[in-house]
């Protein structure tokens, strides 16, 4: 069985402990939350591989969260839950949803569910590694780092890659377009589809954290820093590989 890590999001206890309990007889590691609220300080910790995501929350459903779980981890979503609506079930596949189950459902076929996706994952993975290898001739010039536009990648000086979410693709195509020349926050917040950003709105700087973090074990730190009352610069040489799509204001 694979070391496979799921965050199971579900607020009735009598469904996600059973359910949590035969995951992990079966080999996989499992993360229990009651709500999304509960989910978002754990993603960066865990990473987790696939989401068990139900609909019927408390604060944030599932429906409203399943997009932005897509858009800012690499994880696959399998929505969870009572409602068998046609309807429903075209709306959570539409956001971004992988699968579908609807409650009750036997261990054995969320089991093979679990399996199908990862399968798809890892899959996915072994394609986006032969696109890489492409790259993987280029000899980086001191210190400077390789954007992949085709593989949503960045690659460090010393080869160290760092898979990338819609969000953060999004950043880092403005910021590479010209090293050296600051972006301004308010062009930054357009990537991340917030053209207007409030004084007290952090997102960004939460991104730029989570960009910065991914490199943490490299000899190179991503160096993307903080311009005083503009926004964000990327100094460093930088290579753009791949067709990277404008992003306008």
């Amino acid at each position: 069985m694979p070391s496979i890590r799921i965050a199971l999001v579900d607020d009735e206890p009598d469904f996600r402990q059973p359910v949590a309990r035969y995951l992990r007889k079966r080999g996989m590691t499992v993360y229990e939350a009651g709500s999304v609220e509960e989910l978002w300080p754990l993603l960066s910790d865990i990473a987790p591989h696939i989401i068990l995501l139900d609909i019927g929350l408390p604060g944030e459903s599932g429906l409203d969260a399943v997009q932005r779980l897509r858009e800012e981890t690499g994880a696959g979503v399998i929505m969870v839950t009572a409602r068998g609506g046609l309807e429903e079930r075209i709306e959570g596949l539409d956001r971004g949803a992988d699968s579908y189950l609807c409650k009750p459902m036997s261990m054995r076929e969320l089991e093979a569910v679990v399996l199908s996706l990862w399968r798809r994952i890892e899959s996915n993975a072994t394609a986006t590694s032969g696109a890489e290898s492409s790259i993987a001739l280029m000899a980086p010039i001191a210190e400077q780092w390789i954007f992949d536009a085709k593989a949503w990648v960045l690659i460090s000086p010393d080869g160290e890659r760092a898979r990338l979410s819609a969000a953060e693709y999004g950043v880092l195509s403005l910021l590479t377009e010209a090293p050296g020349e600051p972006v301004s926050r308010d062009h930054l917040f357009v990537a991340l589809k917030k053209p207007q950003s409030g004084p007290d709105d952090r997102s960004l700087d939460v991104l730029v954290s989570r960009l910065r973090r991914k490199f943490s074990t490299s000899a190179f730190k991503l160096p993307i820093q903080s311009v005083r009352g503009v926004g964000y610069v990327f100094p460093s040489p930088v290579s753009r590989s791949g067709s990277v799509p404008a992003i306008h204001s």
